[in-house]
């Protein structure tokens, strides 16, 4: 009992915000906004105070001008503090209903018919940018210099500054932010029955489907006997609307196939100082299968080199001395040298990677943004190729990439049996 009282007890918070351009600021629970408590039409910072429960959220609803800059910077104080873009939870969902002028604003009905969608598509994380005073953005000597500014990046802009040069990123945006975590003591046990709900509606009889499953579910729990189909899986269905009903299912894994496509000619090849339009394509393989919000987070250049430590390790092979000597070819690049004291074709030489380059570059290199890939579709992307006196040498393009979602199409048909017995009246 006392945890509940924790947990439903109303606590006091401040904050203070900026956003480029607009946003109105709101309290609710993780189903819709209940009270609005502070808005900005400016680029100053607001401040605000407000009182909320451990169980509710506060939501940023951001738009921009499609213009100059775009960002939230905040800073939230309870028992402990928050700041924008140094907390894992704080979420984004883009709506991708256009505003562009503080004049016109997202009603609260909107904003409450976008939070369902958001629980079915599942929130975004936010994009992080420069710290409080960092350009391209103005300083604001209110919010703590540590907090950075957010967005979502839709990955349709290109350009370097993305997500953050002016464009319409999907927006009107959602930020959101549970108040627990600025009462991480007293907050400790309690939730959001929210953040487990993956068998949502979204459509225009959502509420009406909540409500007639709530009262079927208490009718069917009224009953005193439950009997179990012969047909179920017997360690899998356990006794119904219990925790004990949910496991995971071990699934393979299911991935994409990348291609990169290069050259102008049969005679093109690329050389240490040139300039390439390459295209990474990634394609689904299954029928049956949607892959929803497929993004490439990182493309990195590996550089096979023989290190020292691969060469060590070569028992018999080396000395003491010529590991030295070693040492000193590698840093003058003098591999021949090294082939003469060692064969290193014998040795398993590792691959490593090579963060940052200055002689070859890949752009755009983090966050491309592949969308949605139905059923074997394919999808592709451009990206610039530039090496400027590289080292002339074998390497490889590691593609680093997510996927918010994973949709199996499938239509299974089957049947079950119930045991009854009738006795005579």
């Amino acid at each position: 009992m006392k945890n509940i009282k924790e947990c439903t007890k109303i606590r006091q918070f401040k904050g203070i915000y900026s956003c480029d351009n607009y946003a109105d600021v709101y309290i609710g629970d993780c189903n819709q906004v209940q009270q609005k408590i502070a808005s900005n039409s400016s680029l100053d910072s607001v401040q605000f105070e407000a009182k909320a429960t451990c169980e509710a959220f506060i939501y940023f609803v951001c738009w921009s001008d499609d213009g100059g800059l775009n960002g939230l910077l905040a800073e939230l104080h309870g028992s402990n503090s928050a700041l924008s873009g140094t907390n894992a939870k704080w979420e984004v969902f883009p709506t991708g209903i256009n505003f562009s002028l503080h004049t016109t604003r997202p009603s609260e009905k909107l904003i409450n018919t976008e939070l369902k969608k958001a629980h079915c598509k599942k929130w975004k994380k936010v994009t992080e940018g420069n710290t409080n005073g960092k350009r391209p953005f103005r300083t604001y000597p209110d919010i703590s210099k540590n907090a950075r500014f957010i967005w979502f990046d839709s990955g349709k802009d290109s350009s370097a500054g993305a997500p953050f040069q002016g464009f319409n990123h999907d927006e009107f945006l959602i930020f959101r932010f549970p108040i627990r975590e600025l009462f991480a003591e007293e907050c400790h046990d309690c939730k959001q029955d929210c953040e487990c709900d993956d068998n949502c509606h979204c459509g225009t009889c959502a509420d009406s489907i909540k409500n007639e499953r709530k009262e079927l579910k208490e009718s069917a729990l009224e009953k005193t006997f439950v009997i179990k189909g012969d047909e179920n899986n017997s360690r899998r269905c356990k006794a119904p609307y219990t925790k004990e009903t949910c496991s995971e299912l071990d699934l393979p894994r299911l991935e994409p196939c990348f291609y990169l496509h290069w050259g102008d000619s049969k005679r093109d090849q690329l050389e240490n100082n040139d300039n390439e339009v390459l295209y990474i394509t990634a394609c689904n393989p299954y029928k049956n299968l949607r892959m929803r919000g497929l993004t490439i987070t990182k493309i990195s250049l590996l550089q096979k080199r023989e290190l020292i430590q691969g060469i060590g390790n070569a028992s018999g092979q080396v000395s003491v001395g010529n590991v030295r000597d070693i040492e000193d070819s590698l840093k003058a690049g003098d591999f021949q040298n090294i082939s003469d004291m060692v064969d290193i074709s014998e040795l398993e030489l590792p691959t490593i990677r090579t963060l940052d380059s200055n002689f070859i570059q890949i752009v755009p290199n983090r966050l491309i943004h592949l969308g949605d890939l139905c059923g074997c579709s394919c999808t592709s992307q451009a990206v610039h190729f530039s090496s400027k006196n590289a080292r002339a040498g074998d390497y490889q393009i590691e593609v680093e990439y997510c996927i918010d979602q994973i949709e199996i199409n499938q239509d299974n048909t089957g049947k079950t049996r119930f045991p009854i017995s009738l006795i005579k009246s």
